[in-house]
This record gives C-alpha cells, sequence and structure tokens, in this order.
C-alpha cells in the first residue's frame, strides 16, 4: 500500500513540477516579449522584436497556481515536511504524532469538501475570467486532487504511526 501511495503523491507533484515550469517558461517569454516591445519603441532593437508581453498571463497564473500549490502538499504531508515544532519528546511523542495526523486529515478533508462547494458554485454560474473566458471552475477542480490526496495521506499517516 505505502508504495501505491508513495507513487500516487510522486506523481501528482510531478505533474504540478511540470505544471509550474511551464508557467514560469510563459513568464519568461511573456517578460521578454515586454522588453522586446520596449526595445523596439526605444529603438535600440529590431522591430521584428516588438512581439510584446502576453496580456492574460496573470490570469493563467492565477488560476493555475493553486492547484501547482495542493499538488505538492500530499507529498509533504507524506514526509512529515511541514513545519512542526517538538513539543514532546519521548513517551507522549507518538500519540500526540498520531492526533495530529487525524486533525490534518480533517482539515484538509474539510479545506477538500469546500473548495468542491466552491467549484461547483462556479459551474453553476458560469463565471469565465475576463480576457481568455476560461471556466474559473478549472481552477478549483486543479486543487481537489491535491485537497482529497493530503486527506488521505494524513489518515494512511496515522494508521500507520498507529501500527507502529
Amino acid at each position: 500500500m505505502r508504495v501505491g501511495i508513495e507513487r500516487a503523491v510522486q506523481g501528482l507533484a510531478l505533474a504540478g513540477g511540470l505544471v509550474l515550469l511551464a508557467l514560469v517558461a510563459m513568464t519568461v517569454l511573456s517578460s521578454l516579449g515586454a522588453l522586446g516591445l520596449k526595445g523596439a519603441q526605444a529603438g535600440w532593437l529590431p522591430q521584428p522584436f516588438a512581439i510584446g508581453p502576453y496580456k492574460a498571463g496573470y490570469e493563467i497564473v492565477e488560476l493555475v497556481l493553486p492547484g501547482i500549490v495542493f499538488a505538492m502538499i500530499p507529498l509533504v504531508q507524506l514526509r512529515h515536511a511541514h513545519a512542526r515544532v517538538e513539543l514532546l519528546r519521548g513517551r507522549g511523542a507518538h500519540g500526540f504524532d498520531v492526533f495530529w495526523q487525524v486533525v490534518a486529515a480533517a482539515m484538509f478533508a474539510l479545506i477538500a469538501w469546500r473548495i468542491g462547494l466552491g467549484m461547483a458554485g462556479k459551474m453553476r454560474s458560469g463565471t469565465e475570467t475576463f480576457l481568455l473566458a476560461l471556466p474559473v471552475w478549472w481552477g478549483y477542480a486543479a486543487c481537489l486532487p491535491g485537497a482529497w490526496g493530503a486527506a488521505i495521506v494524513a489518515v494512511y499517516n496515522a494508521v500507520r504511526q498507529e501500527r507502529a
């Protein structure tokens, strides 16, 4: 079971990383286009470099970035890589860790549920981005696998720690 969860979580994080790289590439190309346009307008670059920035880049960034963050959370949860303070060492630490994994599972499940409700509302209303007219619910949908994945991983961690 551990191998299956690890592969799923790593696959989700890898997909998020690839999308992040694509987002960075888009931002760099947009910035270079803006620089080319300014250079052509100033007269120190030839006119073919006057491409200009990608005008709706911020819409894509704000639609995609939350999904990237949520894609990474299950891997962080699996590896216990969240920032934490060691309050108890020794006997009480084990039960405390199990308790916090259960709390994390409940919180991630609550977050995922609320994201799902928000997505359903955006689907019903047909809300779209201003320039590209992309459905806003796509951003919510991109967050759901990571949110539910983090909840499942937290339950898995709690069960695994309880058995140890």
